[in-house]
């Protein structure tokens, strides 16, 4: 029986077929049938939406807030908005907006699900987790079409593998490196809180490559501020400030008030929000639009702070249970089902994390810095599922590298070795996964950059 069991896993991974394919098409179908029978919250009274609509009407990035125009804005990021207009221009009426932006967000997690087993293998030279992995999103993934956030995890799984192969060649390394640092722009223009999670890939890239990566990176982080200056010098010139957002007064105080709950929804079903947040408060609407967005946001995370300071308990109480619910978030009205597979693959990931240690993966650093990193701004405000997104694929492949463990011991199959090659290019990566299999040789191919290729130990 088990090695029936183990003869179906290497069908699965081994022959021709691509597994890719396979998983675009399985996330594919579910994600149409999720937008049949659960849509998407879109697009009245959403941010994004609201500012896309006003610089498809007017051309200005303006006016985010249901309760009142409050006129320009930096209070979000502005590649989704834009992207969002243009659609909207295409179409001739906003209101059709609906569906192609639900489409887009259904295919960029369709993407997340065929790029992880790539991913899977640069990290661990085995599609096996990857799979896995995908298989786990699959349960997880939502369609945001009111944000970024479909569009961010895609896209940073994305420049991780371009950087990994552009690191490994010497050959045009500006143009590279420049084309790389406009993609990190663009990221950090959908989603600023995207730079946690690619500027600690850059530096495992730049500490573990040759010194031809190094220059890489240099020039990739030199293309990269540029998109940010060219914003921030936009916000200085129409709001009078050097600055990317101006909203982290307003989500401060709209967490952290003597009404505030943990999550968004219980914040909402109390009417606390509906009190402190511009958005939906006609009277922070109006002392917003009277002080100016910097200014606003300026006093407003004043008063979050001397709130905090006089409530230290209440505030500690706060942000115990949103560490929590950041891992393992509750289920509400915006979750459902979701929520218990981003716990699931939480609690996966722990033992995962263990192994990778065990097994001195050099990836391991990397995913930990970030797991540590990224969450905590967002352990002082309110929790929502969606700020787990762009960072749960670090958390998806070392659950799925801890069920490939399970595998090799419940279905008899062969132990990870610790072979190592380094495919150049995206291309030969692909080509490799294809021709190469961890289950039919009793080998894997893990890349880590620059580590002796073909050195092989005793299985664990």
């Amino acid at each position: 029986m088990k090695s029936r069991l183990a003869r179906c896993v290497e069908l699965a991974t081994a022959n021709r077929i691509d597994i890719a394919i396979l998983l675009f098409l399985m996330a594919g179908l579910l994600g149409m049938l999720q937008a049949h029978y659960q849509p998407a919250p879109c697009c009245k009274g959403f941010e994004m939406i609201s500012i896309a609509k006003n610089v498809a009407d007017h051309g200005t990035f303006a006016n985010p807030f249901y309760a009142l125009s409050t006129g320009l804005t930096a209070a979000n990021p502005p590649l989704y908005p834009l992207m969002l207009a243009l659609l909207m221009k295409l179409l001739k009426q906003p209101g059709l907006i609906v569906l192609p932006a639900t489409l887009g967000s259904i295919l960029a997690n369709v993407i997340t699900a065929a790029l992880l087993p790539y991913v899977s293998f640069l990290f661990f030279g085995e599609v096996i987790s990857g799979s896995v992995a995908s298989v786990l999103w699959m349960g997880a993934m939502q369609a945001m079409p009111a944000w970024d956030t479909n569009y961010t995890v895609a896209g940073l799984l994305a420049f991780v593998l371009l950087t990994a192969s552009d690191a490994k060649n010497s050959t045009h390394m500006v143009r590279r490196g420049a084309l790389a640092g406009i993609v990190a722009g663009l990221l950090f223009s959908l989603n600023p809180s995207s730079a946690l999670v690619f500027l600690p890939w850059l530096l495992y890239l730049y500490i573990r490559t040759r010194t031809h990566a190094r220059r890489y990176c240099f020039v990739l982080l030199i293309a990269f501020c540029i998109l940010p200056v060219v914003w921030a010098t936009r916000n200085y010139r129409q709001l009078g400030a050097f600055v990317i957002r101006t909203n982290l007064g307003m989500t401060l105080y709209a967490s952290n008030n003597d009404c505030a709950q943990s999550t968004m929804i219980k914040n909402e079903l109390n009417g606390c929000y509906q009190w402190h947040h511009p958005n939906v408060s006609l009277s922070e609407a109006q002392l917003l639009w009277s002080l100016g967005e910097v200014q606003y946001d300026r006093k407003r995370t004043a008063d979050a702070k001397s709130w905090i300071y006089l409530h230290p308990r209440r505030f500690a109480g706060l942000t115990l249970t949103r560490i929590g619910e950041f891992w393992f978030p509750p289920v509400d009205l915006n979750s459902h089902y979701h929520a218990y597979f981003v716990s699931l693959i939480t609690a996966l990931s722990i033992p995962g994390l263990i192994f990778m240690g065990r097994r001195r993966e050099p990836i391991t650093l990397f995913v930990l810095a970030v797991l540590l990193l990224y969450p905590l701004i967002y352990y002082i405000v309110v929790t929502d599922v969606r700020y787990r997104y762009p960072m749960l694929w670090l958390s998806l492949l070392p659950a799925g590298y801890y069920v490939r463990r399970l595998l090799e011991l419940v279905v008899a199959m062969p132990p990870m070795a610790r072979r190592r090659t380094q495919p150049d290019t995206v291309a030969e990566l692909y080509q490799t996964i294809s021709d190469t299999c961890p289950a039919s040789t009793g080998q894997s191919h893990r890349l880590a950059v620059q580590e002796p290729p073909a050195v092989e130990s005793a299985p664990q």
